[in-house]
C-alpha cells in the first residue's frame, strides 16, 4: 500500500529531490549542517537538527554569511536594473538617467546596489585580514585561503567593471585610470586590456560591451563558485583552529533561533544599505568626454595603494619593473600559504608577522598617498 501524501512538500519529495536541492544553503552557510541527500527532506533536516550547531551567526564568523547576503542582494538589484540599462557609449547615460527618474524605485535599487558593492568590498577584506591574523592560510586550510583571496580580486573586478557602466565622466575618467594601472601590471595586464578592447586604456563601444558581460554574468558565477567552494572547505575542516568557541547544542529551538539570527542579520543589514541609500545618495553625473580630462580623478578606493606604489616610485624604477613588483607581490600574497615562514611557527613565524605588519603599514600609507596624487 503507498504511502499517502500528506502535504505539498511530500507531494514534491516524491517527484524531486528536494533534499540534494536544499542541501545547497548548506554549502553557503545558510542552513547549519549538511543533508544526507539519499534521505527524504523531513528526515534529513530531522537528523540535521540532532547535530551540534556551528555559531556561524555570530561575530567574527558572520562575516562569511554577509558576504554570501550581500551578494545575493547584488545579484538581484543588478538584475533588476539590467532590465532597462543599454550598454552602448551612446546610450548608457541616458538608460541610466531613465532608471533613476522615469523607473518606479529605479534611483532606490540603483543606490542599494552602488552602496552593496562597497559593503561587500569592505566586507571581504576585513575577512581575509581576520584570516591572515587567526591564520587560517595553514595546513589543511590552504585552499580556503586562496579561494578567499581570489574572491576579493573577483569582487574587484565586478566592481571596476561596474563603475564605467553609466559612461557619466567620473565613472569613465575613474575607470581609465584603472585601465591605465591595470596596463602596468606584466602579463596580467596586457591579458586583461587584450581581454577588454584590444590593448587600449580607453573605453570604446567594445571595451564597454565586455565591461558589461563581464560584470553579469562571468565575474558573479565566478564569485558563486568560489563562495561556493570556500564553504565546502569550511563544511569538511571545520571552523577556524584559532576559534575557542563552542558549538551550540543540538535541537530544534536551536535551529530556529539560528535562522532568527539570520533574518535578524539580513533586516539589519538592509537597514544600513536603506539608510547609506537615502542619506548619501550617489549623484549621476554628466556624460563622460573621452577629449576632456577631469582633474583629480582617480581610480577606485581600493587600487589607490597600488597607483600610489607606482606614481612614487616612477622617478626611480622604470614601468615594468614597479607593475612587476606588484605582480609578484599580490602573487606572493595569494600563495601565502606555501610561503615557509608563513607555515612554520617559532622565529620564523615571528619574522613572518613582522613583514606582515610592514606591509599592511605601507599599504594604508600608499593608499592615502594614492589619494593625495590622483
Amino acid at each position: 500500500m503507498k504511502e499517502e501524501e500528506s502535504g505539498v512538500l511530500d507531494w514534491f519529495s516524491r517527484r524531486l529531490n528536494l533534499t540534494e536541492i536544499f542541501s545547497l544553503l548548506t554549502s553557503y552557510g545558510v542552513f547549519h549542517a549538511e543533508l544526507d541527500s539519499r534521505k527524504s527532506i523531513r528526515n534529513a533536516i530531522a537528523e540535521a537538527k540532532a547535530q551540534p550547531m556551528p555559531s556561524y551567526d555570530q561575530w567574527p564568523r558572520v562575516l562569511g554569511l554577509l558576504v554570501v547576503v550581500l551578494l545575493l542582494i547584488e545579484i538581484v538589484t543588478g538584475a533588476l536594473l539590467s532590465f532597462y540599462y543599454l550598454p552602448t557609449p551612446q546610450t548608457a547615460r541616458a538608460s541610466v538617467a531613465t532608471i533613476l527618474r522615469d523607473v518606479d524605485f529605479g534611483r532606490f535599487m540603483h543606490q542599494i546596489h552602488f552602496w552593496g558593492a562597497q559593503l561587500l568590498i569592505a566586507v571581504l577584506i576585513i575577512r581575509v585580514v581576520r584570516f591572515l591574523v587567526r591564520g587560517v592560510y595553514r595546513k589543511p586550510r590552504e585552499l580556503m585561503w586562496i579561494f578567499g583571496v581570489l574572491l576579493l580580486l573577483v569582487t574587484f573586478h565586478a566592481d571596476l567593471t561596474g563603475k564605467a557602466l553609466p559612461m557619466t565622466g567620473t565613472a569613465y575618467w575613474s575607470s581609465v585610470r584603472a585601465l591605465e594601472l591595470v596596463g602596468r601590471i606584466p602579463i596580467y595586464g596586457s591579458i586583461m586590456l587584450f581581454l577588454l578592447g584590444g590593448g587600449e586604456t580607453v573605453i570604446t563601444e567594445l571595451t564597454l560591451i565586455r565591461f558589461y558581460l563581464l560584470h553579469v554574468a562571468l565575474l558573479p558565477f565566478l564569485a558563486v563558485t568560489l563562495i561556493y567552494l570556500h564553504f565546502s572547505g569550511v563544511r569538511r575542516l571545520g571552523r577556524t583552529e584559532a576559534g575557542t568557541q563552542e558549538p551550540r547544542p543540538p535541537g530544534g529551538p536551536v535551529v530556529r533561533i539560528h535562522l532568527l539570527n539570520q533574518a535578524i542579520l539580513f533586516t539589519v543589514l538592509l537597514g544600513i544599505l536603506v539608510s547609506l541609500a537615502v542619506l548619501i545618495p550617489i549623484p549621476l553625473g554628466d556624460a563622460a568626454d573621452p577629449y576632456s580630462t577631469i582633474p583629480g580623478i582617480g581610480p577606485p578606493w581600493y587600487l589607490l595603494a597600488p597607483f600610489g606604489f607606482l606614481e612614487l616610485t616612477a622617478p626611480y624604477l622604470p614601468t615594468w619593473v614597479g607593475g612587476t613588483i606588484l605582480f609578484l607581490g599580490f602573487s606572493s600574497f595569494v600563495l601565502l600559504p606555501f610561503v615557509p615562514g608563513f607555515r612554520n611557527g617559532g622565529r620564523k613565524r615571528a619574522i613572518a608577522w613582522m613583514v606582515v605588519a610592514v606591509l599592511l603599514a605601507a599599504w594604508i600609507s600608499l593608499t592615502i598617498y594614492g589619494a593625495r596624487v590622483a
